[in-house]
């Protein structure tokens, strides 16, 4: 067993007498791993198929129970008590073996880690044994244990699923910090505890999928927040894998300005030569397998590269591309060796010419715009398409010559439609810099009218670079531009741009929110009779109130947002947002829906991302302290503290759990992971808000705008329930009326469910009858306050939200 970490320093000279100056080594442990993401998606996923099985087929689990104790049961007692003590000997051996490693290793804080996460993983599984596991499933398998007397493999102290979801937990974690043959080790053992695990039956031996499910979420959920080892080679590795290709280095240099996910060295060789080393190591296979997971999902099969079998083969995919270039006349690094690494990693030799970053105020310089051109005629001569012509991709030598780098993406027998993209993806980024009309002259000049035609159907977001994207998305009108301009140069008629979606971000979003509005009616239709019931004995006019004052909710509240937004904002797209909002709020609780579909009304209505993020907060908390001061003062105006199922906390309590709070984040605060990538960008946030909040308060009109809309908000929504209480004969005061409301409101806004269905119901009923109101009374009024504010405006709302995307309003 070895450790694969290493310690940081100063740069080092390799051992056994050798003179070679080396790098300092890069850092132990690197943050956010794709490898760490993959496991947590799989282990997300794992849990979805075992909670699958163990919600659906009850039935079945419970007829394979019975058999396996029917087939056990024969066994004789010596292999039963064998096959028992082997179960309880892996369960035991794992985490003692790995556990003595690690504190041989004095790795005291990752012992700490495991046990936290044997504990996390274990309660893990008793949550979700509890909420998917049939009872009449564990009353069976207690039945057969019961009747059982033929000596079965049936004894508590048998390792169950907790055992085997905190054991994944820590092989998962540990498995890191080992050489991949005792990863591979400990991964047949947990194997081997599964099939045990199926033996026994005296718990539900089919849960076993979700406690690996569970303890593979654990564990990587643990090493995402606290870090897990660099797969990077360490200098002394990457050394002797350079002498077996055959290299002689005597320095070995790692530049700090590393970009793009392949790790760069350059070294002198015992012939004083200058060579590069791009490197790759496997966490590459694991944030490529990522990427395309989602772009199969997202875009058009076109669009997604072929995977690789392996990282070596990614290298040699990359030593080709460079070689067929070369031999065409492109200027592109020389390949000169393809290697790996003993830890698994490849590595790509090239003879580098000194060259620099072309900076922006390099395209200007005469010659060099159509220089770029001809050297990207001459790749697509060969046959090759780049796919990655960021500005980042594109050199400059010491004679002023363009030459194309970071060949990774790039396809070999490429059509006119991967070229097209290439030669769009160069328009865009000249163009940053140039303009559109000289962008688009000197690329037909350089390689002529028909190369130059193809790319007008792929100047758009989706086909270029994340950053050529962003460079272009601070270009406002740019791609028009380009596409103007190609049309008008090329005679390319103005076709419809390629299709590259297979899904489209607000299709999921509708089918999210409808989907989920039609799960939350579902449990609301069994009152459908009851409210069928209570119109047939209300007054019409008094509802039709109630629908009147929910109507006037959004224009307050549009009213509300824009005393927010320290910009103006037209009022009309204002409302239909607010109206939008009342159905994307549906895909979430606590409205989280609404709110991020107002804050992407703001960005498409030109206000800055963080900007409008604060607007959005900004509404929230002036609505929240709105909510909170009526709801003392109608508490107060009804003289009591106690209504129904709802009473306001006492100091006592209220201190004692702000305690707990403070407790909590400050044990959170302890861990580094989170300070680094929760608070600080809390931090952020809040000074953001902070500043909106200033902006907003320096204009006394949009602080009444603000505050004002949201009393007005409260106040309909009063209304609309006094009108539904009203529409049955009433029998309540308004103070008693506006209590039970916003206490009922208060209630079902931690409520998990959209719109706090059931919960708010249920909370209004209580107050209402903890005033005296009968409860048919009660329960026909809050259903058709329901009906007026929750159920109508979703129609609405979502053809309004259709309506928003197709007119670019979203």
């Amino acid at each position: 067993m070895t450790d694969d970490t290493a310690r940081s320093g100063p740069p080092t000279v390799a051992p056994a007498g050798d003179d070679v100056e080396l790098y300092a080594p890069p850092p132990e442990r690197r943050s956010f791993a794709p490898t760490d993401v993959l496991r947590l998606v799989i282990g997300a996923i794992v849990i979805a198929v075992g909670a699958l099985i163990a919600g659906s087929a009850q039935s079945t689990i419970a007829g394979l129970e019975a058999d396996l104790l029917a087939a056990f049961s024969r066994f004789p007692d010596s292999v039963e008590n064998s096959i028992l003590s082997l179960a309880q000997l892996v369960t035991g051996a794992v985490p003692t073996v790995v556990l003595l490693f690690l504190l041989w290793r004095r790795r005291f804080k990752l012992v700490l880690i495991l046990v936290a996460a044997t504990i996390i993983a274990s309660y893990g599984v008793v949550v979700a044994d509890a909420i998917v596991l049939d009872e009449d499933l564990s009353a069976l398998v207690d039945q057969l244990t019961a009747n059982d007397t033929s000596g079965a493999i049936i004894d508590e102290s048998f390792p169950n699923s907790n055992a085997l979801a905190s054991t994944t937990a820590i092989v998962v974690i540990a498995g890191q910090f080992l050489s991949r043959r005792w990863k591979r080790t400990l991964w047949w053992m947990i194997a081997i505890l599964v099939f045990l695990r199926l033996v026994a039956v005296a718990h539900p031996a089919f849960d076993f999928v979700l406690a690996l499910g569970v303890g593979l979420f654990t564990g990587s959920l643990i090493l995402l927040l606290f870090g897990s080892p660099s797969t990077e080679p360490r200098p002394a590795e990457l050394l002797a894998a350079l002498r077996g290709a055959g290299f002689r280095p005597r320095r070995i240099d790692r530049p700090e300005d590393q970009d793009g996910q392949a790790i760069r060295y350059q070294f002198i060789g015992d012939d004083d030569r200058a060579h590069r080393v791009t490197l790759r190591t496997p966490d590459e296979r694991d944030g490529d397998a990522l990427s395309r997971l989602y772009q199969n999902i997202r875009y058009r099969s076109s669009e997604v590269a072929n995977a690789y079998g392996s990282i070596k083969r990614r290298i040699e995919h990359e030593a080709l591309v460079l070689s067929l270039a070369d031999r065409a006349g492109v200027r592109v690094d020389r390949v000169e060796r393809i290697g790996t690494t003993a830890g698994g990693s490849a590595f790509l030799v090239t003879t580098p010419t000194p060259t620099r970053r072309i900076e922006p105020d390099d395209l200007e310089t005469p010659g060099l715009l159509e220089d770029l051109w001809r050297q990207l005629g001459a790749l697509h001569d060969t046959g090759l398409a780049h796919r990655g012509l960021s500005l980042e991709a594109l050199r400059i030598d010491d004679g002023g010559a363009v030459r194309l780098t970071d060949f990774d993406q790039a396809r070999t027998a490429a059509d006119e439609r991967e070229q097209a993209r290439d030669i769009a993806e160069l328009l865009v980024e000249t163009a940053v810099v140039v303009g559109a009309t000289p962008a688009v002259s000197a690329a037909v000049d350089a390689i002529g009218v028909d190369a130059v035609a193809p790319s007008l159907r792929m100047l758009q977001p989706l086909a270029l670079p994340s950053a050529t994207r962003a460079r272009a998305g601070e270009e406002e009108g740019l791609l028009d531009a380009l596409r103007d301009e190609v049309n008008r140069l090329t005679g390319e008629p103005g076709l419809e741009l390629e299709e590259l979606e297979r899904i489209k971000p607000r299709t999921v979003l509708i089918v999210a929110a409808s989907t989920l509005a039609f799960y939350s009616l579902l449990p609301q239709l069994a009152n459908l009779q009851s409210t069928v019931d209570a119109f047939g004995n209300a007054n019409v006019a008094w509802i039709a109130a109630a629908i009147l004052a929910s109507s006037f909710t959004y224009l307050f509240a549009a009213i509300a947002f824009q005393g927010a937004v320290a910009d103006r904002i037209p009022f009309a797209p204002n409302v239909r947002a607010q109206l939008a909002a009342s159905f994307a709020g549906l895909v979430g609780p606590g409205g989280a829906g609404g709110f991020a579909l107002t804050a992407r009304f703001l960005e498409r209505m030109g206000v800055k991302g963080a900007e409008a993020g604060a607007s959005v907060a900004v509404n929230a908390i002036a609505g929240a302290v709105v909510h909170v001061s009526l709801m003392i003062g109608f508490f107060v105006w009804t003289g009591s503290a106690d209504i129904g199922g709802f009473s306001l906390p006492k100091s006592s309590t209220v201190f004692l759990l702000l305690a707990a709070v403070l407790t909590i984040v400050g044990l959170l605060l302890l861990i580094r992971p989170i300070r680094t990538r929760v608070v600080g960008p809390l931090v952020d946030g809040v000074k953001t808000a902070l500043g909106q909040i200033g902006r907003v308060f320096q204009d006394p009109t949009r602080v009444v705008t603000l505050f004002g809309g949201s009393v007005g908000i409260t106040l309909t929504y009063l209304a609309g329930v006094m009108a539904s209480v009203q529409a049955f004969g009433g029998g309540l005061s308004l103070a008693q009326v506006g209590a039970a409301y916003l206490g009922a409101v208060t209630i079902a806004t931690v409520s998990p469910t959209p719109g706090g269905l059931g919960a708010l119901e249920s909370a209004m009923i209580a107050g209402f009858t903890g005033f005296g109101l009968d409860a048919g009374v009660a329960v026909s009024a809050t259903l058709t306050f329901r009906l007026a504010t929750f159920w109508l405006p979703i129609l609405p709302g979502w053809a309004t939200l259709g309506w928003m995307q197709r007119n670019d309003e979203l």
